[in-house]
């Protein structure tokens, strides 16, 4: 571990905190010298004394107790510690019981809380690499992808005997680590995420230059988010190490760039197949843009064309790895979704692209009319689907009056 990084961000904290290289003290704050000695001597040997990272109670403080290489960092956490492990449990909680991407979820959920400028949850999807599903930068969450491990700090964290790893200055430890995607950050805490058997699933993490109070938060909640990110899975239905169809490459649509009829075809048979043979049940979603027609007289259509593309533009954002996303023809777009216990709530996604849009594009009625079915509700069956799909996107609000004149702002 570089100190330097450590030092500095620690330097001025009003709680305390002491750095051990090979089991004695390197640095410590001002407010860990103000500790009574006895209590400073009895927390380093304690911290000397422990094979992992973790959590000790003592002097009216809770200790939180990081271990890298040769060296331990102790951080003392307070009450507001306790309080924001209420938060997460609050809001992840109802996430992960709502459906949906458990690790996209838990990223909604602990971006906001931490303080970080990056939170993301990665999932282990093979010895070769990792999926980054939900990731929240600033404010927002990002697109998924797909991250190899060549030169990856991943690596390090699923060989390594602790949980938690902290790095500093990680660009410089993984210059070619995808996830930093061309960042210099100068810190990285990341927390495995385990099955009951001790099998690495995946990990969650923060990247950036936080305040002392935000590194000593993700600290505390990482291990937390975790393991019930760790209960949630090992409770859901999903089969492990059953994956989505891969498919073959076909032409992309030139306007959109999204796979077109022919690709969605090869798709929805193999997705009939998966779930013959695995049970893995998948949502369709078939979509159609309100009033194109009208948008192409009223702005031309060129500007029709721009909306197409950032509509499929937002689709994608919002997609996660295994689902597969289709232009259908014209305004008609389908998206095909697997899912375990619960399918995913797309609907919420599609209302937050529809705001998006009318205000980027200034259409003030800009709106998607859906139409959702799976196959278990079709005992198998892609041509039911597709036929139940078009039944409820025919009976969707506004769509039964497409041609009818739309607001578009001038």
């Amino acid at each position: 571990m570089k100190t330097r990084a450590i030092t500095e961000l620690f330097k001025q904290a009003p709680f305390p905190v002491v750095l051990l290289d090979d089991d004695a003290p390197e640095w410590h704050n001002a407010a860990f010298s103000a500790l009574d000695e006895p209590l400073r001597r009895e927390l380093i040997n304690w911290s000397s004394t422990q094979d992992s990272s973790s959590r000790w109670q003592r002097g009216g403080r809770r200790f939180e107790l990081l271990i890298a290489g040769r060296h331990r960092l102790l951080i003392a956490a307070g009450d507001s510690a306790t309080e924001a492990s209420r938060t997460l449990l609050r809001g992840l909680l109802p996430a992960l019981a709502a459906g949906g991407d458990p690790w996209l979820n838990t990223a909604t959920a602990l971006g906001p809380l931490l303080g970080w400028p990056h939170c993301a949850a990665v999932k282990h999807k093979s010895a070769r690499a990792d999926d980054l599903l939900g990731h929240w930068h600033d404010g927002s969450l990002r697109p998924p992808r797909h991250l190899p491990f060549d030169d990856s700090l991943a690596a390090q964290l699923y060989a390594a005997r602790d949980d938690q790893l902290l790095v500093t200055q990680p660009a410089d430890a993984a210059p070619t680590d995808p996830l930093f995607a061309g960042e210099r950050p100068a810190l990285w805490l990341a927390q495995r995420v385990e099955s009951s058997s001790g099998e690495s699933r995946g990990y969650l993490c923060v990247w950036g230059e936080p305040t002392p109070d935000a590194l000593t938060r993700a600290m505390h909640l990482l291990p937390l988010a975790a393991e019930l990110l760790t209960q949630h899975l090992a409770l859901s239905s999903r089969a492990d190490g059953e994956p989505a169809p891969v498919l073959a490459e076909y032409p992309s649509d030139d306007l959109t760039g999204l796979p077109g009829r022919a690709a969605f075809d090869v798709t929805l048979e193999a997705f009939e197949r998966h779930y013959a043979q695995h049970g893995q049940d998948c949502e369709m979603a078939m979509l159609d843009i309100n009033g194109l027609s009208a948008i192409n007289q009223s702005r031309g259509v060129a500007f029709g064309d721009t909306v197409l593309r950032r509509f499929a533009e937002q689709l994608s954002h919002i997609g996660r790895p295994d689902d597969r996303i289709f232009r259908f023809g014209g305004d008609e777009f389908v998206v095909l979704m697997p899912f375990g216990q619960e399918p995913p709530p797309l609907q919420h996604r599609l209302e937050e692209i529809e705001q998006r849009l009318r205000d980027t594009c200034g259409i003030d009625s800009f709106s998607v009319a859906a139409g959702f079915a799976c196959l278990s509700e079709t005992n198998g069956s892609s041509d039911d689907l597709m036929l139940l799909s078009d039944r409820r996107l025919r009976q969707a609000p506004l769509c039964q009056d497409r041609c009818r004149p739309t607001d578009v702002g001038l």
